[in-house]
């Protein structure tokens, strides 16, 4: 279904819901009452986090919170507030009594909302501080399903809380087929593999909406090798309409998930990161990352001049891994005279290194220009490495059919270039999946 179709089928699903009563958000008093409530009505529970002192929070609470739109959406959570500052209070009539209120709320003083604060930081956060606004759903189990940090506008936290209740499994998910239920159960809950497999099932979609969910789920998965796990399994070609969705993850806070991030962008071939890998790169310290951002600047880069110039001076470094990656990546400018000539100066130059000169050939591969094919030759002329030899053959099929491979080597022929390929892929921390690929293992 068109993006603009489900948009509008979203917008007819809140309209059909009922709306609060008076127009206002159900502000539930405590922590304790609010999970009661919540597991009593079948609803999932939303924890609102704010200060009076953040201007984001603010918007929030007064636009959005109000908004006539999302307000039908707000009822089918059970909303509990905090905010952990005091701030002046007004006077207000509640069931006939006159109350000192928090004007942002309306039904709860400031000491209340403090002990909210302190009750949900102990009960689901592991530091003292909590950033805000933030935004946490929390089924059934008691534990927390998705979250989100920072403020939104309205189009995002419509998203936001639909999606709440799509993965809660509420009745706004009735238009969600069942295929899709269960693909998004697997990522959230299925072991390694069958994660993998469920996000290769929703990108098969092609569908954006599905891939906004499946972000949100990502989202929600605390261990970082199981969200690392899901993030790497966007790392193939066809996935590339994807890419902001992955986008996201170069500013999560595992630096694990973000070099996963980078990785699968690379093999994405997302044109759209180049600019926000350069930045990376210029402020990264950690050494296999560095060389993981360079490897990821040339299918990356959309031939940026700047990126072009980044990976020629780093054809220097003095460490062999970043020389390779470079060598890779330049292989997508392999259009400029001058880096052709840069990678037949760099061959004579490594000399005995079997890794950076299966780098330089392998780089020819990504042009799949055959013309460049004699250059291979001509760098191979002199060689006496059997290994060497091999690849290049295996890179003229790349080059002239899309695979390494002969169809009739078969199974052996992958193991062969698995082999080849090892000089220098069998050492990444993250492995590429062409590289599993060829062993069998993807």
């Amino acid at each position: 279904m068109p993006r603009t179709a489900s948009l509008l089928l979203l917008l007819l699903v809140i309209l059909s819901l009922p709306r609060p009563g008076q127009g206002q958000v159900r502000w539930e008093t405590d922590l304790e009452s609010a999970m009661a409530r919540a597991k009593a009505e079948g609803k999932p529970m939303l924890i609102s986090m704010h200060t009076s002192t953040e201007v984001a929070c603010r918007r929030m609470l007064e636009k959005l919170y109000t908004d006539p739109d999302i307000l039908p959406l707000l009822a089918e959570f059970v909303i509990l507030p905090t905010c952990f500052d005091l701030h002046e209070e007004e006077k207000r009539t509640i069931d006939g009594k006159e109350v000192s209120v928090s004007p942002l709320f309306g039904t709860l003083g400031c000491a209340q909302l403090q002990r909210n604060e302190a009750d949900v930081r102990d009960r689901f956060f592991d530091k003292a501080d909590v950033k805000v606004p933030q935004h946490v759903f929390v089924g059934d189990d008691g534990e927390i399903y998705l979250g989100k940090i920072y403020e939104l506008k309205k189009p995002a936290f419509v998203t936001l809380l639909t999606n709440a209740l799509i993965l809660y499994g509420s009745k706004v998910s009735d238009g969600m087929d069942e295929v899709t239920k269960g693909f998004l159960a697997e990522v959230e809950k299925g072991s390694m593999q069958e994660k993998r497999k469920a996000v290769h099932g929703l990108l098969d979609f092609q569908d954006p909406r599905r891939v906004d969910i499946l972000h949100m789920t990502m989202q929600g998965l605390k261990k970082e090798a199981e969200k690392g796990e899901c993030v790497r399994a966007f790392g193939k070609e066809n996935y590339a309409f994807a890419a902001p969705a992955v986008m996201k993850a170069l500013n999560d806070p595992s630096e694990y998930v973000r070099n996963c991030a980078v990785v699968s962008l690379e093999e994405m071939k997302a044109t759209e990161a180049g600019e926000k890998l350069l930045a990376m790169f210029e402020k990264e310290n950690d050494k296999e990352f560095r060389k993981d951002i360079l490897r990821a600047l040339g299918p990356c880069g959309g031939g940026l001049p700047k990126i072009k110039e980044v990976l020629v001076d780093n054809v220097k470094d003095r460490r062999e891994d970043n020389r390779i990656a470079c060598y890779l990546s330049l292989g997508y400018h392999l259009h400029d005279q001058d880096v052709q000539e840069l990678l037949a100066k760099q061959w004579k130059k490594e000399g005995k290194s079997i890794a950076a000169k299966t780098a330089i050939i392998w780089a020819y591969t990504f042009a799949r220009d055959e013309s460049l094919i004699p250059q291979l030759d001509e760098l191979i002329a002199k060689e006496r490495n059997g290994q060497l030899k091999y690849l290049v053959e295996a890179a003229k099929l790349q080059i002239t059919t899309g695979s390494g491979v002969a169809p009739e080597d078969g199974r052996s022929g992958h193991i062969k270039l698995h082999n080849a390929m090892g000089a220098i892929l069998s050492g990444d921390k993250i492995p590429r999946n062409a590289y599993k690929y060829w062993k069998g293992d993807d």
